[in-house]
């Protein structure tokens, strides 16, 4: 019997197999965290007094949060959840966001992406484990046999700033270099455009060598520092030296990521990344195999991309799980306005909600490389200049959606059902 959470496959079928030694199917909820700070402008309940108003209104809170958790069905708590749940032994999942100390080479929204080659970035990586592991609850995380793995970061953008954010369909994105195009845009000392020139060098034993290969005329390596738009008469050449500088840009990545993770708490899963949908190109999935134990992707679509999922399954060796997922009810919920992927996910009440929700998380019990779905979220959120939407179990009174819930868990005492008969 191991002390830690493992991956395998039987009998073609993708489980996590607990610290029991037996099967596990992950059910999670994302962000079982307290909405005091964060949501204080639009919480529609004073926390503290409903908790009982004294120094252990807190504990009260995440005592019930946690029984709600299981009340609905689920079996895991999701990333953002609070660190107070850390040495609990509940299962659980980590986002340890190590990118965001970095300089980024892209900042749409969110994380962007971090210039892997910038000291930074490696310094970014270690302060990320010191906060997560070194500090606070991070003992108690440590010696947590609830602990599944670790998110390395969340939806950092390996589609670049002008690539193709990816739900049902790839399309061309399989192999999109738009990231790539982020890095050679930074000034000619930048670090990522210096990382870019040194792989030039290495690939073109002349100036002269690279000008044949590309069609180009340049006089000197130096040339292509100062500038971020390439002539390139074969461009054909250009992509190719531009797809393996992403896949330089994956493997420092993964690498330093995968080695902190080692370093700190070398036995448990790595999650990876939490990537958009079918956004990221296909050539770091060739990297990211060799460092990750699961592939875990985000969703805010109606349906899975099955084709491609198996795809990149059968292309990496890994199994998957979702880790966000939603369905919003809008104007019904009082949302008028919604913003992220509750966007791309509304629908016109409580109940079609849970249909939507059964539908999804049936489609992914199915496919036997899944190994989990996480919804998002805890509560709704009410942000006007950021997260806002009815993507909660609980709206902003603290109050379960009653219907919703009850669905919610009917789907999943199915779905581990469905799980549990595919293992027998």
């Amino acid at each position: 019997m191991s002390q830690f959470y493992k991956v395998e496959q039987s009998n073609g079928n993708w489980s996590f197999i607990s610290p029991q030694n037996k099967p596990f199917y992950s059910v999670g909820v994302n962000g079982v965290h307290n909405q005091i700070v964060d949501q204080a402008h639009w919480l529609k309940t004073d926390l503290v007094h409903k908790y009982g108003g004294n120094r252990e209104w807190f504990p009260k809170w995440a005592t019930e949060k946690l029984s709600q958790v299981e009340q609905f069905g689920f079996n895991t708590l999701g990333a953002w959840h609070e660190p107070y749940y850390w040495g609990n032994g509940t299962p659980k999942t980590v986002e340890i966001r190590m990118s965001r100390f970095a300089p980024k080479v892209n900042t749409d929204w969110g994380t962007g992406f971090p210039d892997v080659f910038d000291p930074k970035f490696h310094a970014s990586v270690e302060r990320a484990c010191l906060d997560c592991f070194m500090s606070g609850r991070g003992e108690a995380l440590l010696n947590d046999p609830g602990v599944i793995g670790y998110y390395t970061d969340n939806e950092i953008h390996w589609w670049g700033h002008g690539g193709q954010w990816g739900n049902n369909d790839p399309g061309n994105g399989a192999n999109d270099t738009s990231l790539v195009d982020d890095y050679l845009e930074q000034p000619a000392r930048g670090y990522g455009k210096m990382a870019w020139i040194e792989m030039l060098r290495k690939h073109h034993s002349s100036i002269e060598v690279l000008n044949e290969t590309w069609g180009a005329e340049y006089t000197d390596f130096e040339d292509l520092a100062h500038i971020a738009v390439y002539r390139a008469d074969h461009p054909q050449a250009l992509e190719a030296d531009k797809m393996a500088f992403l896949r330089q840009i994956a493997d420092v990545y993964y690498q330093t990521t995968s080695a902190a993770l080692k370093r700190y708490d070398p036995n448990r899963l790595n999650l990876g990344d939490r990537m958009v949908g079918t956004s990221t190109p296909e050539v770091v999935f060739d990297v990211m195999k060799d460092y990750a134990d699961v592939i875990t992707l985000n969703f805010y679509s109606f349906n899975l991309p099955e084709r491609w999922m198996r795809h990149i399954h059968e292309r990496t060796g890994l199994p998957m799980m979702i880790t966000e997922f939603s369905f919003c009810a809008g104007a019904e919920a009082g949302f008028l306005i919604n913003t992220n992927g509750a966007r791309n996910v509304i629908v016109r009440s409580q109940a079609r909600r849970g249909e939507m929700y059964r539908n999804f998380v049936e489609e992914a019990a199915r496919m036997p490389f899944v190994v989990g779905t996480h919804w998002f979220a805890m509560y709704d959120y009410g942000n006007p200049q950021g997260l806002i939407g009815n993507y909660g179990l609980l709206d902003l009174a603290d109050e379960p959606y009653g219907e919703f819930a009850e669905l919610v868990c009917q789907a999943n005492e199915d779905v581990l059902r469905i799980r549990h008969s595919q293992e027998l």
